[in-house]
């Protein structure tokens, strides 16, 4: 995807931000900023449309129990997105960190990295929204992954055993995810409805089959030795 022009960016950044005001909720609470002084400090949200397109900061809580530790559970994770992070948005992946509540205990979490997201960004070639990024965030915390028999260590090994092990690589919780907007055109007047202009599509979609048998990959602290879980540097 080549980069877009000013004015193509300023419309996408505007239809992110509108859409992930439309997806905040109580599990997925969004809040956009100009920079990011102002997020850390929660001053002056941007609030109005005609501002959206300079909304490049999103602070994002997701109240939802993760792991912290085995058998031991936070409800409360916040995140930080950079839109401009790597400078070519939204070719690149906006990256995330954690900065309140207690580092997961996930493969996907480090304490001084990005969250791994793996290669879902770049598979998309600029073609995912943002909102769709902050659900895949949400799945990770709540160990929402398919089912595979050739698991990742990731960030932490002990975590990813956990998974298989404890777990049985289900879902921590059982959650509805906030859905993606989706504005269709409106129908012939003699058959318009009097619901509203949005309908919603789901996200994520099914899970892939179970596998027989589960084996562990050895850990390795290079990003590109393990193809299922991609380490930005």
């Amino acid at each position: 995807m080549e980069s877009l022009t000013a004015d193509e960016l300023r419309s996408r950044l505007s239809f992110d931000y509108q859409t992930v005001m439309l997806m905040s909720c109580p599990l997925m609470m969004v809040e956009p900023y100009r920079n990011l002084d102002d997020l850390l400090a929660r001053r002056n949200m941007i609030t109005s449309l005609d501002q959206g397109h300079l909304a490049v900061h999103y602070r994002v809580k997701y109240k939802l129990n993760t792991l912290v530790g085995p058998g031991r559970y936070s409800n409360e994770t916040t995140v930080r997105f950079d839109l401009f992070a790597d400078n070519n948005y939204p070719e690149s992946e906006p990256p995330c960190f954690v900065i309140e509540g207690e580092l997961p205990w996930s493969p996907h979490f480090h304490p001084e990295l990005s969250i791994c997201t793996g290669s879902i960004w770049e598979e998309a070639d600029g073609n995912m929204l943002l909102g769709e990024l902050m659900v895949h965030v949400a799945k990770l915390l709540n160990f929402d992954e398919p089912f595979t028999g050739d698991v990742e260590p990731g960030y932490q090994p002990e975590a990813a055993r956990y998974w298989v092990d404890e777990l049985g690589q289900r879902p921590i919780s059982k959650l509805v995810y906030p859905q993606l907007p989706h504005r269709i055109p409106p129908p012939p007047p003699e058959v318009a409805p009097a619901a509203s202009a949005f309908v919603k599509r789901e996200i994520i979609g099914p899970e892939a089959a179970p596998a027989p048998t589960i084996t562990f990959r050895s850990a390795s602290p290079a990003p590109t030795d393990a193809p299922l879980i991609k380490f930005r540097q």
